[in-house]
């Protein structure tokens, strides 16, 4: 396989891996995100790797260039990596918030509580001799 293919393909499993990684947020299956980021963080180094090779083949042609054949596939990667990252933020932010209703509702209750309690009766000393 040359390292264009190598680079498509590896390319590739990326986007299937975000597609996915954006379907685990909406459902909040938070044990197959986690599944998903260490797959693509498994592809990070052959894909580095790969293109390394690619550019050392061609000199005229940097990774970083407009005449990269992979630039609007990272690209959009890139968007869709940058979309599930805002998902992921609303979503901690209304876990966030949720939290913080949950904390003021026990709060409430422990309040509650104290206001129909009995009072604790006096602390008195009994002397034997």
């Amino acid at each position: 396989m040359t390292p264009p293919e190598h680079i498509a393909r590896l390319l590739q499993q990326w986007l299937q891996m975000t597609r996915a990684e954006s379907q685990a947020i909406q459902a909040a299956a938070w044990p197959k995100l986690r599944q998903i980021q260490s797959g693509k963080a498994g592809l990070r180094q052959p894909l580095a790797q790969a293109f390394r090779q690619w550019n050392s083949g061609q000199p005229s042609v940097p990774a970083s260039s407009a005449e990269n054949p992979f630039r609007a596939q990272v690209a959009r990667l890139i968007a869709l990596e940058a979309h599930n990252a805002q998902f992921l933020a609303g979503r901690r932010e209304k876990a966030r918030e949720r939290q913080l209703q949950l904390e003021r509702a026990a709060q409430n209750l422990r309040n509650l509580r104290r206001s129909y309690a009995p009072p604790a009766p006096p602390a008195a000393c009994n002397s034997y001799s």
